[in-house]
């Protein structure tokens, strides 16, 4: 070891002043820029909870469920149990201007309507509860993130306490609901039965409607002939009226015909009636004449007979009217429709036709009489001895004129009672007919004129009725279709009763609901804390940087005497070069493990990746100094440059951009950042990263030789003694 450092490169060195301490300090440089750096951010994110942050709560209490609460409340207290982060409960005002100046890195506000919006989660209309959270990111990146990991785990908090919550009322309405589908499968099956009773029903009202539809194409039919027997009874209540007319004129000439015999034959009646009268007398003498002569006078007697002729044929004309007038047509509806005048003239009528046959019958007995009479008078004289026979004849002839002067005396009366009895009531009665007849012309003309209306209505009625029917067998249809679905819906209400029973509302089953899903995550790494995870980053770096120190203060081509061959004067200043690169790594490794506690899964290989790494670092740099000189270590400090973000020691090189994906496979720190990922945190194999570092390494040196061989070889020597 002696004879090591006894050498001329060493005692060149320790003629230089301070050179010797100076390569201490080199050696020291990657633990400065890894031990100290690391060290004041080896666990920023096991210190989140000094970041100060501002908490402002306005929110207002609300009833939900039927609770007031105040869930901002919980919440701040929560938050500030939890000492996630160092928070401040404080005022908008006094956390808006902390944020501003830097006095805080966030601000939670809950909003006065955070309770009254998380109420209205199972509503209509659902409003989020929000809390607003703001930002400063100019005053800290890092912070920003780590700020907004944070309020990320807020809101995950408070959405898991609100999810709890409504779950549980859900889980509850649910248990409700099940109760809720068994009655609405019993109601469903009580549907079904109430639609199987209406659809028996419809289908009694659709034999209903059959026979209404046939009994309405009757009715056309039987309006038709209505309507045409209208027409016709309108034609015949006109004829009614004008015979109804008619026969009121009528019965007025038969009352002033009968009138005017009356009074024309009022003085023959007085005539017969005094000449029957004096029959009466004559007879009621004769039958007193005693047996002697009797005188007849022909002369009166001739008269009698005359005026007796002249009274039967006036009452036979009168019989023959009445005869005739019982046998009218028209008179006889008048009295058919007219029962009291008719009583009266049948009554009338019976006296007269009595009276008057009891008339007829005397006077043409007394006729017969007084013509045998008038034949017998010149045989009177040869009578007289049959005088007794003559008496007796007397006493029945004044019996039979006393009978005929009563029966006129009756048919007079009786004409008068028909002449009156047809002009104040069959007369009038007429009259009264020919009016209602007029009336009833007048409505059936109206009627008449209705008819199409009548006709048309009945029309629509019969298609009705047809539409009526059809929509009577859709109506079944959909009544059999409706029976099917009430049945298939309380099947399914029955199954989602049983499926909803299997549903529970207890404590365990609200947190399964609230988290369903539970994280079961496995690393194949640990990584305790934000320094050693960027320990490999920050050790390449320190390897990498401390190189080119070195080649920058250290010449590498002042030599004291002139090397035998290039390998010889790379020998020489590896004297000087190995120790440092060496120290370097062993140094720099060893104080992370001492100084900053860092934990490695092979802590032994650990120190091998920095021996490889800062012996390939070494050589390459050496070589790019030993080739062009100075501008060899700006070239190197550009690589530098280059391997802090192709390196992939901070970020993942996929989020960055593509010249640096590009360019990653060709960075030397590439190579030791992955090494010692492996060696500290993963405790994978590292012979690929190694070999890769040790092959820079070689072939470096050997380039080296070859370069020192062509500056001795051209005399490129510097001497100083």
């Amino acid at each position: 070891m002696r004879k090591f450092f006894e050498n001329s490169e060493w005692t060149r060195v320790r003629k230089i002043r301070g050179l010797p301490l100076l390569l201490v300090g080199i050696t020291l440089i990657p633990s400065l820029y890894a031990v100290i750096f690391l060290s004041s951010l080896w666990d920023t994110y096991g210190r989140v909870d000094h970041l100060p942050v501002a908490i402002v709560n306005q929110d207002k209490t609300a009833e939900i469920n039927g609770k007031s609460q105040n869930i901002g409340d919980d919440l701040t207290k929560k938050l500030l149990d939890s000492k996630q982060l160092k928070l401040t409960e404080t005022s908008a005002k006094k956390a808006k201007k902390g944020l501003t100046s830097g006095k805080y890195y966030m601000t939670i506000t809950i909003p006065k309507t955070f309770t009254k919006n998380s109420g209205t989660l199972l509503n209509a209309k659902p409003v989020k509860p929000e809390i607003k959270v703001a930002h400063n990111t100019g005053q800290g990146f890092i912070a920003e993130k780590l700020t907004a990991s944070a309020a990320d785990k807020v809101q995950a908090n408070v959405s898991k306490s609100l999810q709890s919550v409504y779950n549980k009322t859900i889980l509850n309405a649910t248990a409700s609901s099940t109760k809720g589908f068994q009655s609405g499968s019993k109601g469903a099956t009580q549907l079904g039965s109430g639609l199987s009773q209406l659809q028996d029903g419809t289908k009694k009202l659709q034999d209903g409607t059959t026979q209404l539809q046939t009994g309405t194409s009757q009715l056309a039919t039987g309006l038709s002939q209505y309507t045409n027997g209208v027409s016709s009874a309108n034609t015949g209540a006109q004829q009614l009226t004008s015979g109804a007319q008619q026969l009121a004129t009528q019965l007025q000439k038969v009352s002033d015909e009968i009138n005017t015999k009356q009074s024309a034959n009022a003085a023959d009646l007085k005539q017969l009636d005094t000449g029957l009268t004096q029959l009466t007398q004559s007879l009621q003498k004769l039958s007193k004449v005693e047996s002697p002569t009797v005188t007849v006078d022909s002369t009166k007697l001739n008269e009698a007979s005359e005026k007796l002729s002249a009274g039967l044929t006036g009452a036979g004309k009168d019989a023959a009217a009445f005869k005739a007038l019982a046998q009218d047509a028209d008179f006889q509806k008048f009295l058919q429709e007219n029962p009291t005048v008719a009583a009266k003239y049948q009554a009338a009528l019976s006296d007269l036709g009595e009276n008057v046959q009891s008339s007829a019958t005397a006077a043409t007995t007394i006729q017969s009489q007084l013509t045998t009479l008038k034949a017998m008078l010149p045989q009177l004289q040869a009578l007289q001895a049959e005088i007794p026979e003559l008496q007796k004849l007397g006493q029945q002839g004044s019996v039979a004129t006393q009978g005929a002067q009563t029966a006129i005396k009756t048919l007079n009366d009786s004409l008068t009672t028909v002449s009156q009895g047809i002009a104040n009531q069959a007369v009038p009665g007429a009259q009264q007919l020919a009016q209602g007849s007029s009336q009833l012309t007048t409505g059936l003309g109206q009627l008449a004129a209705k008819n199409d209306t009548l006709n048309s209505s009945v029309s629509q009625l019969n298609d009705g009725t047809t539409q009526l029917l059809t929509g009577e067998n859709q109506a079944s249809a959909a009544l059999q279709q409706a029976g099917t679905g009430a049945t298939t819906l309380a099947n399914k209400l029955a199954d989602g009763a049983v499926k909803l029973s299997a549903i529970h509302n207890k404590k365990s089953n609200v947190v399964a609901l609230s988290q369903p899903v539970k994280q079961k995550s496995s690393n194949l790494s640990k990584v305790p804390n934000n320094g050693t995870g960027m320990a490999p980053y920050m050790m390449s770096v320190g390897l990498f940087v401390g190189m080119i120190t070195f080649t920058t203060i250290f010449d590498f081509m002042t030599v004291s005497k002139k090397p035998k061959n290039g390998f010889t004067w790379w020998a020489n200043k590896q004297l000087i070069n190995a120790p440092v690169f060496i120290g370097q790594a062993l140094i720099m490794t060893g104080l992370l493990f001492l100084v900053d506690g860092m934990e490695a899964q092979r802590p032994a290989m650990t120190f091998v990746v920095a021996l490889a790494a800062s012996f390939g670092f070494n050589q390459f740099v050496v070589l790019f100094n030993v080739l062009i000189g100075k501008l060899g270590s700006g070239i190197m400090l550009v690589l530098m440059v280059l391997q802090l973000s192709a390196s992939a020691g901070s970020y993942p090189i996929e989020l960055s951009n593509s010249f640096f994906e590009a360019i990653h496979p060709w960075m030397p720190m590439s190579y030791s950042v992955h090494a010692f990922r492996e060696t500290i945190s993963i405790g994978g194999s590292v012979a690929s990263d190694l070999t890769v570092l040790l092959s820079l390494g070689v072939i470096s040196m050997v380039l080296t030789w070859f370069v020192y061989q062509m500056k001795l070889n051209h005399n490129q020597l510097t001497f100083k003694h």
